[in-house]
């Protein structure tokens, strides 16, 4: 049998490295009865004869940025097809289906799971822009279900042309951004950021609907373009389609480093 002053010294031990590992994995502060503290033990439901360290789970997620990038480039091309008039303006109402489940919901989705992977770009980028689809499917909803009687085509036209204008400056930072990012990406954001002007212009009486159509539809061309690419490379395991980052490029080597230095 151990003395008793070996199982008091080994009782402190004990004591004292459950007290460090509790202080690691922030339990120490909680409750002794809270459900984190009491299901972080052996036995799930009390303290076990010997403490076990929680497990951290480490999720593992495919590239949800394809997704988003898909999301996005189908319906943005349909509505650009009608801007540019190469479809009749009355399809603009099919938008509503495109814009709820794939170009809003799914591009939400894939949004909140890149903010999963750490990734801020793509998080709030995928995230805003499908907010942005679900804004511009209800505003459509409102007006072909109540017309005039809600908003007036001069007022629905300025609303619309407003909230082009926050996201015209929502996409600068963002465009900037993608500067850090590979030549895909950037290209995606350039013009969407040529097509957000375009329209802005368009919905202020300034200029037509087809310049920011045609730009739209060179947008949704690139995004699908990164999309394939991320899809692709991902299924063979290998650069099959290359993207290189911004960064590589010798005209942007210089620019990046004194970013960086600032």
């Amino acid at each position: 049998m151990a003395r008793p002053e070996q199982a008091v010294a080994e009782m402190n031990n004990q004591t004292a490295n459950r007290s460090e590992e509790e202080e690691n994995f922030g339990l120490k502060d909680l409750p002794p009865n809270s459900f984190v503290r009491r299901y972080s033990y052996g036995n799930m439901g009390g303290v076990a004869a010997e403490y076990q360290a929680p497990t951290k789970q480490v999720v593992s997620l495919g590239h949800p940025e394809a997704l988003g990038l898909a999301g996005f480039a189908a319906t943005d091309f349909m509505l650009s097809c009608i801007n540019a008039k190469l479809l009749p303006s009355g399809l603009t109402n099919s938008i509503i289906a495109l814009g709820f489940m794939y170009g809003g919901s799914a591009q939400l989705i894939a949004g909140i799971m890149t903010f999963i992977k750490q990734n801020t770009f793509g998080g709030v980028a995928f995230s805003s822009y499908g907010a942005f689809w679900l804004a511009f499917g209800v505003l459509i909803t409102l007006e072909a279900e109540y017309g005039t009687n809600l908003l007036s085509t001069t007022d629905f036209d300025m609303a619309l042309g407003f909230i082009l204008v926050c996201y015209t400056i929502f996409n600068t930072y963002m465009f900037v951004a993608s500067m850090g990012h590979n030549i895909q990406l950037y290209i995606v954001f350039l013009t969407l950021e040529l097509e957000l002007v375009l329209d802005d212009m368009h919905f202020f009486g300034a200029i037509s609907s087809v310049p920011g159509g045609i730009l739209g539809m060179l947008c949704s061309i690139s995004a699908w373009v990164l999309s394939a690419t991320i899809v692709i490379n991902d299924s063979f395991g290998t650069t099959v389609i290359p993207n290189p980052e911004l960064k590589d490029l010798p005209i942007f080597r210089d620019w990046v480093k004194m970013i960086k230095g600032m």
